[in-house]
């Protein structure tokens, strides 16, 4: 074998680690990438998550309040199961003093996933306007 065919071989050998390298780095610039979206549709999933959660947190509370006077507030732990299997929510809901007898001031908080590192946490002060339901017998 000549020198100027061994060059050669070590030439082509050369250029086609370069390629391989070349197609490594971007098919790990495609993964970090996915990984990325991945991880960002995920807190976009626990965002509306969390907001779903407040809303149905001031729909419990007006509901209640529309069924008794003495409610003042409660937490509610809603099971993974009820929501999408990926965590537990938590709603806090605080009742205001109020000088008004048809609307109350309440401070709602939700969490989610409830307890995790990465848990989401909205938070509002509401007014609701109270339609108490009687029972006539």
């Amino acid at each position: 074998m000549t020198h100027s065919r061994r060059i050669r071989r070590g030439a082509v050998l050369a250029a086609a680690l370069v390629c391989l390298l070349v197609v490594l780095s971007i098919l790990s610039s495609m993964l970090h990438s996915a990984i990325r979206a991945r991880r960002q549709l995920h807190a976009e999933r626990d965002l509306r998550q969390t907001e779903l959660l407040l809303e149905a947190g001031l729909d419990r509370a007006a509901s209640v309040l529309g069924q008794s006077a003495d409610y003042r507030g409660e937490t509610w732990n809603v099971p993974a199961a009820e929501i999408l299997g990926h965590g537990e929510g938590q709603v806090v809901i605080e009742l205001k003093e109020s000088s008004d007898a048809n609307a109350r001031q309440v401070h709602i908080t939700a969490e989610y996933p409830h307890g995790s590192e990465r848990s989401v946490r909205r938070s509002g002060d509401f007014t609701i306007n109270v339609l108490r339901i009687h029972n006539e017998e």
